[in-house]
């Protein structure tokens, strides 16, 4: 895990975030980039040990954030965008802005998505750093194409400017309480409501998860691996699990079925992004999926886990 540095953290109202605020807070002296607009949101980040700055990347109102930074984690982004306008200003050019100022850093460690990924026939292909990208999420169209569009802002500023970065693909996510606790947390609170699991026609559909202990202890590979030009590591766990495996297991953990219902672009692609080369690179993975779904029970839920 990161000790002893000096870290901007954006996006920390959010799951991955806030997972990463409360982890890295004690050890770090950790400033929170946000907006801070909904209530008690500063206030949480504050009680974690956050050093909080409001501002706005997206708009370039960076004044009150501090000169004097080790590492960004850049987690912030509009996962919905409503046009392909707001997606760019937001996803590509906030981006290239907050990276502009903090040009000169040990490492930028930049949270893109396994959604840029050109989409394979094959429902059980391991998406390598190196396959081909311009894939779609069918959830959110404008997303995962101002996501690549990023990526090519945050490789043009680190060869301008020399700037150490990481370029860390994310697949799914999950675990404790912030926001909607990531795919599998939103799929937690349908089966209890007993509200259908949206899932695609005609394939099956698995993607890596990774659990937010996990991805907190895989900062400190991101910031050694990080270089001018950048370096592309996927972010997702170690294997690939059907969506109907994991929400049929977390059933079992609250004692509900879930419901799942099929159609043209309903969610996620569905993507297994391959480990090797993140391996390579010195991360590890320690919770297993099994383990990692029922402390996110327990994070998120405990009222509706059955002993």
């Amino acid at each position: 895990m990161l000790k002893g540095k000096k870290i901007l953290l954006t996006g920390l109202t959010g799951q991955v975030g806030g997972a990463f605020a409360d982890q890295l807070a004690p050890h770090n002296t950790v400033w929170g980039l946000a907006r801070y607009s909904s209530p008690g949101s500063r206030e949480r980040a504050e009680q974690a040990g956050v050093k909080t700055v409001s501002g706005d990347f997206a708009k370039g109102e960076l004044d009150e954030a501090p000169d004097d930074i080790d590492i960004v984690v850049h987690v912030a982004a509009n996962t919905k965008p409503g046009s392909a306008e707001n997606g760019m200003l937001q996803n590509a050019e906030g981006t290239g802005l907050l990276m502009q100022k903090y040009r000169h850093v040990n490492a930028f460690i930049f949270v893109s998505a396994s959604g840029c990924y050109l989409d394979d026939p094959d429902p059980h292909h391991r998406y390598k750093e190196t396959d081909d990208v311009g894939g779609t999420t069918p959830f959110a169209p404008n997303y995962g194409p101002t996501k690549l569009a990023a990526e090519g802002v945050v490789r043009t500023l680190s060869r301008i400017n020399g700037t150490p970065t990481t370029i860390a693909r994310l697949d799914v996510s999950y675990g404790g309480p912030y926001d909607d606790g990531g795919l599998p947390g939103h799929h937690l609170d349908s089966i209890i409501d007993g509200r259908p699991i949206l899932l695609p026609k005609g394939r099956p559909c698995l993607h890596s998860p990774i659990h937010e202990d996990d991805m907190v202890r895989h900062l400190a590979v991101f910031a050694r691996a990080a270089r001018s030009p950048a370096t592309l590591v996927n972010w997702g766990g170690p294997e690939g699990v059907l969506v109907e495996d994991w929400c049929r297991y977390i059933g079992e953990l609250v004692g509900r079925e879930p419901i799942f219902e099929y159609g043209q672009g309903k969610t996620l692609w569905g993507r297994i992004t391959d480990p090797d080369y993140g391996s390579s690179l010195g991360m590890e993975w320690q919770v297993k999926w099994q383990e990692g779904m029922r402390r996110m029970v327990e994070a998120r839920r405990p009222d509706a886990l059955v002993s």
